[in-house]
């Protein structure tokens, strides 16, 4: 496993990218402390009204599928998904058994989410990380914008990243981003690529209206990383996993919309 501190030294620092302000002062984060044992306890006290009430809002149901995938985990692992609406942190909270949730950390953009000062942003920046266990990601930074997640794995924790980068709208999921990938293969841990369907429905991109309806978390097989095995390869393995469940999702979904236009017409 790669040292925390062959990570967080032996790099060049890049340029700002034009997508952030130069003042880097105005971005926050991490913070550290929220793997202590106290911000571990304050965050379980708040998960109904952090998580658990707004997934109730909107879902009235969650089917969780191949929860026996998890028994292969024996540490930290990265877990990715497929991006379909601002509920999808919340939903894979919700699903996740104890275990995992009270260990699990998601990344989140930095220009967004984790920014001082920012009128429209009613969840501060240390809710994030205290409440929801988010942590800043540098979107367009490089490697080094993974600094804190390999500090994380180093701390036996585990992951959450959206390889797609944005919320993705089709029967074809977007081209994906090999930081998940490289950020496993540098740690050793596997990479576990979880399905959400259902929330595109309940909460479309765009809008603010919610459609209580059924949503779904799939647990698909992990996927082991090694050295030999090239970044590209991994991360086009674990594309092509969550694109064929996508797919075969779709393709349910369209043959019971036309057999309901059937039976509506007869």
């Amino acid at each position: 496993m790669m040292t925390t501190n062959s990570i967080l030294t032996n790099r060049t620092r890049k340029p700002v990218p034009s997508l952030y302000e130069a003042d880097e002062s105005k971005y926050v984060g991490p913070h550290r402390w929220q793997i202590q044992p106290w911000a571990k306890f304050v965050r379980r006290c708040w998960h109904a009204k952090a998580y658990q009430r707004w997934i109730d809002q909107a879902c009235s149901q969650i089917q969780l599928k191949g929860i026996e995938h998890l028994d292969q985990l024996a540490g930290p692992c990265v877990f990715i998904a497929n991006h379909t609406s601002h509920l999808d942190t919340l939903l894979v909270n919700a699903a996740m058994p104890p275990p995992i949730r009270e260990n699990l950390y998601f990344g989140a953009a930095q220009d967004r989410w984790f920014v001082k000062g920012k009128k429209k942003l009613e969840l501060k920046p240390w809710y994030q990380s205290l409440a929801l266990g988010n942590f800043p990601i540098m979107r367009g930074g490089g490697a080094q914008a993974l600094d804190y997640a390999h500090w994380l794995l180093a701390k036996d924790k585990h992951v959450f990243l959206f390889p797609e980068g944005t919320r993705a709208q089709g029967d074809e999921l977007g081209e994906f981003k090999q930081g998940a990938a490289m950020l496993a293969q540098a740690n050793g841990v596997p990479l576990v690529p979880l399905y959400l369907s259902g929330l595109q429905a309940i909460r479309p991109k765009g809008s603010l209206t919610i459609n209580r309806g059924i949503a779904g978390v799939q647990i698909l097989e992990p996927i082991q990383t090694d050295r030999e095995t090239p970044v590209t390869e991994i991360t086009a393995q674990a594309r092509a996993a969550l694109n064929q469940t996508h797919q075969l999702r779709t393709q349910k979904e369209g043959l019971l919309s036309a057999l309901t236009d059937e039976l509506l017409a007869a």
